[in-house]
């Protein structure tokens, strides 16, 4: 059984282990491997999982945490999936819910930003209706911001 439903405290130490495993699986081919050591060593994906817990709505998979997404006022922070259930529909699932809750929220519209590197998101998000509306070189990182933006249909 498959279900979306708000996080909270208690998941907070299943949420920040599903984030590094994601990151470390997903992330070394745009981050590289000391890019991706030292963001998850350094304490900055638990530091993020932290900072937007009030907004994660979870994907559970017969009862066990599998996904995860940070949404809040028409912007979507993260989205993760358990990186064996990459490419399982999930991901799509999980989007189209919390897509719909911010829908249904009023927004009109969702904003995302995510790495140019990051070829597989910017596919799956292209193929879910997303558009590219423009780029701008992160000076913290040294990489390039995708911005993407994606008006929802109204019911």
């Amino acid at each position: 059984m498959t279900k979306v439903r708000q996080a909270d405290a208690a998941d907070l130490d299943v949420i920040k282990t599903l984030a590094r495993e994601t990151i470390d699986k997903c992330y070394r081919s745009f981050l590289g491997d000391e890019g991706v050591d030292w963001f998850i060593n350094g304490g900055g994906s638990d530091k993020e999982i932290i900072e937007h817990l009030e907004n994660i709505m979870l994907l559970e998979v017969d009862g066990k945490i599998q996904g995860f997404c940070a949404a809040e006022e028409g912007f979507i922070h993260l989205l993760m999936i358990h990186p064996q259930l990459q490419q399982t529909g999930l991901g799509e699932y999980l989007l189209a819910q919390v897509e719909s809750m911010q829908r249904d929220e009023g927004y009109e519209h969702l904003r995302l930003e995510i790495f140019k590197g990051n070829e597989q998101a910017l596919k799956f998000y292209v193929k879910h209706g997303w558009s590219i509306v423009g780029e701008e070189q992160d000076a913290s990182f040294g990489l390039v911001r995708v911005f993407m933006r994606k008006i929802l249909d109204r019911l």
